[in-house]
This record gives structure tokens, sequence and C-alpha cells, in this order.
């Protein structure tokens, strides 16, 4: 889902009062506006350039960083969606040129920022906690979490980056992380209900039928998880080794606006908080958790205003192996585990 470097920022190179000089001199070209960039010529600075720098793209690739914009564009360059045609058999789901998508979507002005999570010097990431016996329970006669997938057809290598066999996508993944809570005794229900092969634009708002007949039913949990997987280039940055195994790193999506959206983000950071703790990082390996990407409204709020317990949670990248990704499971629910078996 969420592409890389989701960081809105200025630097050095590009002082706040020059870029927004640069926006009222196109806007209103009689105005000489004299305030630019250090060690930089106004005149030659191209307003796409400072747009670009501002907003953490330039030099980057513009589908990936937009992924997340703009929900028909992926990763690639051929993104994927679903044929329904009944003779492709084998899962795999035929490819449109996401370039003639951006004449039919126009951008919001949804700010997103990244609050990153930095490894500790020091962090044992080599005999790091796995199964614990402490956090195991009685099996909950009311099922505790919900998995569900609004981007049910996003996949790994080798399986390309969409795929609509749900062996090779990332209802896999969802499907390791059931077993592994179960383990403790936490009920789980995983929906691998498909919302995104007709009218992926209107993806979450297939999602949120599934997530409202939950709701209707059970009322809430107490964790409810949208899974998907992140669109990021750089497999270094979404991946980590724990106790000597590569695993694919998580984060969070979180959306600022919803109406509840304190109780929301109290969730993920009280998850955050376990896995920082779990599972450290250091100087040489990664964090397990990557961060959290905040945005103002997201999607329909990503579906987070329909309880308190919702949070969106990617798990790696179309980079990732699927067995990098059903690998993290493990640890995922030895974090939600203590989250929601242990004393918090």
């Amino acid at each position: 889902m969420l592409s890389g470097a989701k960081r809105l920022y200025f630097n050095e190179n590009q002082p706040i009062n020059g870029f927004y000089s640069k926006v009222i001199h196109y806007s209103m070209p009689l105005m000489q506006l004299g305030s630019v960039a250090k060690g930089e010529d106004y005149e030659k600075i191209s307003f796409k350039k400072a747009i670009l720098r501002v907003i953490g793209m330039e030099g980057k690739n513009y589908l990936s960083i937009v992924g997340k914009e703009i929900s028909c564009v992926k990763a690639d360059r051929n993104y994927a969606a679903k044929s329904q045609n009944k003779s492709n058999s084998s899962g795999d789901i035929v490819k449109r040129d996401p370039e003639n998508v951006f004449n039919k979507f126009t951008l919001n002005e949804d700010q997103v920022y990244e609050d990153e999570t930095k490894a500790e010097a020091g962090g044992n990431m080599s005999s790091a906690p796995g199964f614990s016996e402490e956090l195991k329970k009685e099996p909950s006669v009311k099922p505790e979490v919900l998995i569900y997938h609004t981007h049910t057809c996003e996949s790994y290598k080798p399986y390309g980056n969409n795929n609509v066999d749900k062996n090779k996508n990332i209802t896999q993944v969802g499907e390791e992380l059931k077993k592994e809570l179960e383990k403790y005794g936490i009920t789980t229900i995983h929906d691998t209900t498909i919302h995104d092969i007709e009218t992926y634009n209107e993806s979450y708002a297939r999602s949120r039928v599934t997530l409202d007949k939950y709701l209707k039913e059970y009322k809430d949990f107490k964790l409810i998880i949208d899974m998907h997987r992140d669109s990021i280039e750089n497999k270094n940055t979404v991946t980590t080794t724990i106790n000597g195994e590569k695993v694919a790193r998580f984060s969070f999506v979180m959306t600022k606006k919803n109406p509840h959206a304190d109780k929301n983000i109290q969730v993920s950071e009280k998850i955050r908080e376990i896995a920082n703790k779990l599972y450290p990082g250091n100087e040489a390996t990664n964090s397990f958790n990557k961060g959290t990407f905040y945005y103002n409204y997201g999607k329909q709020f990503y579906n987070q205003d329909a309880s308190n317990n919702a949070v969106l949670i990617e798990v790696g990248s179309h980079i990732n192996t699927i067995d990098e990704a059903k690998g993290s499971a493990k640890y995922l629910a030895r974090i939600m585990a203590e989250y929601i078996n242990g004393k918090n």
C-alpha cells in the first residue's frame, strides 16, 4: 500500500520562505521576490523541482510515492488489476499502465508525515523474545481480534505485486498471524474477502461493508487489523533480522482527523511501544517496527472511524518474499499477545 519516504519537510537547501516565494512568484508573476535558496539561482530552479524537494520526492520514483494517494497506482509501472476473464486460471492479474490513470484523479491536500522508529544502540535482536507461555490463556469464547484486507490482492515475491490467489498474497500473512494469535488463546477471525479487484478506488467502501458486518454481529473487538503491505523499493528499509531470520518489518498507517483518532492512535502507540521494547534493533539491524505514517483523512479514514480499536498495519513491501512476511507473524503475535493478554 503506502509507498516510501512519506515525510513533509524543508531542508537547508530550500528554506520555507524560499518555497513560498516561488509559489507567489508563479501565481503572481509581476511580483519579484528575492528570497532564494542558499547557493542557488532563483530563476534556474523550476517550480516543479521546488515542489518535489519540499515533499521529499526529488529524485524518487513518483509512482512509488504517490501510490497511497492515488489508490490505482502501485509500486511498479505495471499496476496489476484483476481480470474477470475466467480463462485466466493461474491467479495472475492482468496488468495495465498506471500512467493512464493520472487524468482521472486529483491529488488532495491530505498531509502526511512519518514518525520513524530508530534502532537502539545495543538492542538484542539475536536472542529476542519469541513465543511466551506466560501470555497463554484459555481461548476466548468471543473473538478478540479481527483481521481483514482492504487490498486483498497485494502480494510479495515471487508472486508479483498483486495476485488474486489467496495462497500467494497478503491473506497468507493474515492467516499466519491468526494461527499464531490462537496459540495464545486469542480467538481471531480472519476475513479473506477480496475487495480490490473490480473497482480498486472503491476498495475501502467495499471493506467497510465487511467490517460493519462483523461489528454488527460482535459489537467490537479488542483489536481490528486492516492488513496491507507497503510498496517501498528499498528492501533494507522494510526488512530486519530477528533471531537469525530475515523478516519483513511492520508499520502503522493512522488518520488524525477521524472522530476518535486519539483512541486509535493510543492503540497503535501502545503496540508500537511493546514492539520497540521486544525488538528494538541495533547498530547492525533495523527495529521490527518501522514507524507510523500519519494522514489527516486518508481514504475514508481507512475505516478507522468504525472502532476505537481499528488500525491499519503494513507488513513489509512487494520487494519482500512471502516467507519473510509470513515470518513476521510470530513476532507480531508475541507483541499483540502482550497487548491483549499482558498487564498493560
